[in-house]
């Protein structure tokens, strides 16, 4: 016999056992994990409950952070206790009925993106006369890869629509369009921000699709890390020396962004690198799986050509059986361990909320204005002050700054670097200088101002090499008010010597 207890919030708690029980099984969330994750980045609410729920923690008045006082145990206690960490399935993905792995029936040939789910769907949903229409999204005719909404009634006008594009578009416009040319019956393809717009205007208690259009809407939902601006995808690719109209498609997976071009050709980034490029609301955002949809579909978790979906509502999951059962679909139960990827990215996702990581000041871009702001690019020598007194100086508070990823740009004609506030603080009206240094003096000097410096977020500099002159050494010194934080000379001679081994 089952013994299940439930509270007046009707919740089970069996659940949450089953839960933990299956987290205990795998890795450990010790309390070094919730210092990296919580308490180093500065997101702790000294609320006290790790220390509260754990003998062996206690609170440091004179650092005002929990710090060990025995010998952890690993046993992830204070961890899961944290008000700033997202631990149970439900909160990372939200709620859904059935997780499935699936493809468009071959017999379809769709060709869409990871399996041609959403095609499929809509197509059936088409032909079965259950929405008269159908509100997604497609490259315009002459502007290669600009995203264009369309409102299709056709099998030829959806195939046209099939396939990812990463950037953002007014989808809730032709929503609206749709309902006032009489539209009742509707299917929308749209990202969590645009599935969140939907769910609010219908239904919010002054939601305009609730109050005044009433309309039938099945809202099938794209999972999304990031979104880029359309403009940047562009300068990004004619910067590589490849022409945006000249790209067949664009993927996602393993942390990578792929362009493949009509001639075959791929050229291959880390997302991160393309940072610079996503609007500026995905900082924000902490919703992967587009929680509010009636089906949410996406590559992660699921194999090449197949993607992940989740039937979160009644009608979400009945059409999407219905759709199976008529050959518009190949179905599978999501195993659970498949799900865990899911589960990981969200996560991930959910702690943008909290920490700055990923949220970087691009203070040169990829070309070098003539006038950088706060500061002039000057070639007029100054005199290099007692670089180790400096550093003297600066000895106890070298370590708030972290500094890394030194490299030549591809065309080695910039050197490029990142730092880090690793100090847990944020730093205010922050200099930071970078200059060109010979035996005696420093020229090309560029000079900026950092009025607010988060915890843990990345500062990023493309610095153009001197052409003009013998090229020696470059100085990147960083102060406050209260003095030196960082000099660091670098030395262009190793750098090349460094490059040559490789």
């Amino acid at each position: 016999m089952e013994f299940r207890i439930m509270t007046s919030e009707n919740v089970d708690i069996k659940d949450s056992f089953d839960e933990l029980q299956e987290r205990l099984k795998g890795g450990k969330d010790s309390f070094g994990r919730l210092m990296r994750e919580v308490v180093n980045t500065g997101v702790c609410t000294h609320c006290g409950a790790c220390v509260a729920t754990c003998e062996f923690l206690d609170w440091d008045l004179q650092t005002e952070k929990p710090k060990l006082v025995g010998k952890c145990t690993g046993c992830g206690v204070c961890y899961v206790q944290c008000p700033r960490t997202l631990v149970a399935p439900r909160d990372l993905v939200g709620r859904y009925q059935t997780a499935y792995t699936g493809r468009a029936h071959p017999n379809l040939g769709i060709k869409g993106q990871d399996g041609g789910v959403v095609t499929a769907l809509l197509l059936y949903a088409l032909e079965k006369k259950l929405i008269d229409c159908a509100v997604t999204t497609q490259k315009s005719d002459t502007e290669p890869w600009k995203p264009e909404v369309k409102i299709v009634k056709t099998r030829e006008e959806l195939l046209k629509t099939s396939g990812s594009i990463y950037s953002h578009n007014q989808t809730l416009i032709g929503l609206l369009d749709a309902i006032k040319q009489g539209y009742r019956s509707i299917g929308f393809v749209g990202t969590p921000c645009n599935v969140d717009a939907v769910y609010k205007m219908w239904k919010s208690p002054f939601g305009l699709v609730r109050m005044y259009m009433r309309a039938n809407i099945l809202v099938i939902g794209l999972f999304c890390m990031d979104s880029f601006t359309y403009e940047g995808l562009r300068m990004f690719l004619e910067s590589n020396h490849i022409s945006i109209a000249d790209i067949e498609k664009m993927t996602i997976a393993k942390g990578k962004m792929q362009f493949i071009q009509k001639n075959g050709n791929v050229l291959s980034v880390r997302v991160h690198d393309l940072d610079r490029f996503r609007s500026s609301s995905c900082n924000y955002c902490t919703d992967l799986t587009s929680e509010n949809a009636d089906i949410s579909v996406g590559s992660v978790g699921s194999e090449d050509g197949h993607s992940t979906i989740l039937a979160r509502t009644g009608i979400g999951q009945e059409i999407l059986l219905d759709a199976a059962e008529a050959g518009y679909l190949e179905l599978q139960v999501m195993p659970r361990s498949k799900m865990v990827w899911v589960h990981n990215l969200a996560r991930m996702k959910k702690a943008t909320l909290y920490t700055m990581r990923r949220r970087r000041q691009f203070v040169l871009g990829y070309e070098v204005p003539i006038s950088p702001p706060g500061g002039d690019m000057t070639k007029t020598p100054t005199e290099v002050k007692d670089t180790g007194t400096l550093l003297q100086q600066a000895a106890l508070r070298q370590k708030m700054v972290k500094f890394s990823d030194l490299q030549f740009s591809p065309n080695m004609k910039k050197i490029e670097f990142k730092i880090l506030n690793n100090s847990g603080m944020s730093l205010e009206n922050v200099v930071v200088k970078i200059s060109h240094v010979t035996e005696f003096f420093e020229d090309h000097t560029w000079l900026t101002n950092v009025d607010v410096w988060y915890p843990f977020e990345e500062l990023e500099f493309a610095y153009p090499r001197v052409q003009d002159t013998e090229e020696h050494e470059y100085l990147c010194q960083i102060e406050d008010k209260q003095g030196i934080l960082f000099s660091r000379k670098i030395d262009v001679k190793k750098m090349l010597e460094q490059l040559a081994k490789q």
